[in-house]
């Protein structure tokens, strides 16, 4: 049974500043962390500082915390009321709208703006990756981050419904004869303008790791490997255009349909010393025979 607020003000709220009787204002609401503040991974000192107990805690919370974070079950319950003739002025995302804060979305996307470069189709796209991000992909990746697994399944299998695989990696004869976001936009009409769309969409998530899913220099020296696209199926974005470009029509029948579908994963994979993800960077280079029937490597 959920618990009825109190509707408080802020000196009735400010009387409840002791260690065993510990609540804070996070926007315009009142929570009793007086058992959480032990929980804290910061440890309850951070509760006790002298301008946290009993007051308003907000500036202090979003320094240190996303907003997602206090809207989790867990901490939602720790909610006992509101302060008397305020609301609160943050809010998650709306699902599938655009930001009215300043500069937050692309100049195209603003009132006001106008851009040669993107149509009417161009606009409804946009629309519709946001829907699909902010239903699929966003809640996903929190909870992925947190445990820090790879993207579920079922959100794999989604965007596979969708081309969203096929159509990340731009336009090109691979998105012959595919649906895309439900006929919203034709193959042939599929341009690099939709293309940086899905990009720019994903990355709304605002976390790197489930959307790349690359080791970071450090951990790659450290362990001598590097697992390179293990994120939301990015490494076929750089690991499956060399195949589309210059693949046999056997291997292209072997590899394309299994990526694009989301059942196998692809990578670029770089071994060489001096390049790593710089393979303008690579020393090795590869030479025909003078009969033309075999290679010459040479390099690291």
């Amino acid at each position: 049974m959920a618990t009825q607020l109190k509707t408080l003000t802020r000196d009735e709220v400010a009387k409840h500043n002791k260690a065993d009787d510990l609540w804070i204002i996070i926007d315009g609401k009142v929570y009793d962390i007086t058992r959480f503040k032990n929980l804290h991974p910061g440890g309850a000192s951070v509760f006790l500082d002298e301008e946290i107990p009993g007051q308003d805690a907000t500036e202090a919370f979003y320094g240190l915390h996303r907003h997602e974070v206090i809207t989790k079950p867990q901490y939602a319950r720790l909610q006992v009321g509101v302060i008397e003739g305020e609301k609160s002025v943050i809010h998650s995302r709306v699902v599938g709208e655009l930001s009215k804060v300043p500069y937050a979305e692309p100049n195209w996307l603003s009132d006001g703006y106008y851009s040669a470069y993107y149509t009417e189709n161009h606009r409804n796209f946009q629309k519709a990756i946001r829907k699909f991000v902010d239903e699929v992909v966003a809640p996903d990746a929190i909870a992925r981050e947190a445990d820090g697994k790879p993207p579920s399944k079922s959100v794999i299998e989604a965007m596979e419904k969708l081309n969203i695989h096929a159509m990340r990696m731009g336009p090109g004869k691979h998105l012959k004869g595919l649906k895309l976001m439900d006929g919203l936009v034709k193959p042939e009409e599929f341009d690099y303008f939709h293309e940086l769309i899905i990009t720019q969409e994903f990355s709304r998530c605002g976390q790197r790791g489930y959307g790349d899913g690359k080791r970071p220099s450090f951990v790659k020296a450290k362990f001598s490997q590097q697992r390179n696209g293990t994120g939301m199926m990015s490494g076929s974005v750089i690991g499956l255009p060399p195949v589309l470009n210059f693949g046999s029509e056997e291997i292209k029948a072997k590899v394309v349909p299994d990526v694009l579908s989301g059942r196998k994963l692809i990578c670029l994979a770089i071994s060489e010393a001096f390049a790593g993800s710089d393979v303008a960077g690579l020393r090795t280079s590869a030479v025909k025979t003078e009969d033309g029937k075999h290679w010459i490597i040479n390099g690291t």
